[in-house]
């Protein structure tokens, strides 16, 4: 028996020991990095009055070029606040990933990016930051964010400890609670139409081509002395080719949306809560946002009509 046992035990020294650990790094091989860092803008200010749940700030859309390989072969998930670390009272930190809130309480978020066994994918990862207020917020004061771990990149079993293969998704910067306030929002933005000029079905050259560009400025004054930013939140139906733009609902024309986006950085406010905030700062008690509109091809055009409503919320801070 004896010579049996370190007979089996050499066989098993003989074969390689083989990791099955799904790795995700930032660019397009394994020598990629694994985290990335996002800065919160210095002007952040959260009303400690605001609504439990609500999205308080949210970043631009991200767009992640990610390398992953597996040997087993699965799919990617989020993994929201990995290190199950405490932040500030009254805050909390997830993503928006295909118009879902994901925050520590959802599990693992399937990505949809599937690893084939002993395989590798290069891929685009699109999401939103997001700041949501909590129950537990201070009247005042300052609260700092050090490496905070949004989200790591894992498989659906767990989370991985191994070093150097999990992507995550750092953040830093800082929070200031306010006692809160008020903004009266202008007269004319309270029901605004905005008419836009009529164009031929055949002066869109191709799909994503835009027309008859038109801009006006959303603004609110009167605001509280107390507050320091407006944030203006977007909402609305989104087309189903293209979901970011907002959906032709009270008109005949087919294969056409309408594009709505933000002067200063010319991003899309994305209709299916992607990018869809602008934090804007309160100068002389007052805050303003240029914005534009246009129509943008989605798929064959069918002439018609077009209307299309979006919601704006404000958030006073």
């Amino acid at each position: 028996m004896n010579r049996l046992y370190g007979w089996l035990l050499a066989l098993m020294l003989a074969f390689p020991v083989t990791s099955h650990a799904l790795g995700c790094w930032n660019g397009n091989s394994s020598s990629g990095n694994v985290t990335s860092t996002f800065n919160l803008p210095g002007n952040l200010y959260v009303s400690a009055t605001a609504p439990v749940n609500t999205i308080i700030w949210q970043s631009p859309l991200q767009n992640l070029a990610l390398y992953c390989s597996q040997s087993i072969g699965e799919n990617v998930y989020f993994w929201v606040n990995p290190k199950n670390a405490t932040l500030a009272p009254g805050l909390q930190i997830g993503i928006i990933f295909n118009g879902q809130t994901i925050t520590q309480s959802s599990g693992a978020v399937n990505t949809n990016i599937y690893v084939p066994a002993g395989g590798s994918v290069t891929t685009t990862l699109q999401y939103s930051i997001v700041l949501l207020k909590t129950s537990g917020a201070p009247t005042s004061g300052t609260s700092s964010i050090n490496n905070y771990s949004v989200f790591q990149l894992d498989g659906v079993g767990g989370i991985n400890a191994a070093q150097g293969i999990n992507f995550n998704q750092w953040i830093n910067g800082s929070v200031t609670f306010t006692p809160g306030g008020t903004c009266d929002l202008s007269a004319a933005d309270k029901n605004r139409v905005v008419n836009l000029p009529t164009v031929g079905s055949a002066q869109f050259a191709a799909v994503g081509s835009t027309m008859a560009r038109t801009y006006f400025t959303i603004s609110a004054s009167n605001c509280s002395s107390s507050i320091y930013t407006a944030t203006f939140r977007f909402s609305g139906t989104a087309d189903s080719n293209n979901p970011v733009l907002f959906a032709n609902s009270g008109g005949t024309a087919k294969g056409v949306a309408i594009n709505l986006a933000s002067v200063s950085d010319g991003q899309n406010i994305g209709a299916n809560q992607t990018n869809n905030t602008r934090v804007v700062n309160i100068q002389s008690q007052s805050a303003q946002l240029p914005v534009y509109v246009e129509y943008m091809r989605t798929t064959t055009v069918v002439p018609g009509t077009l209307q299309s409503v979006v919601t704006i919320d404000m958030l006073y801070q």
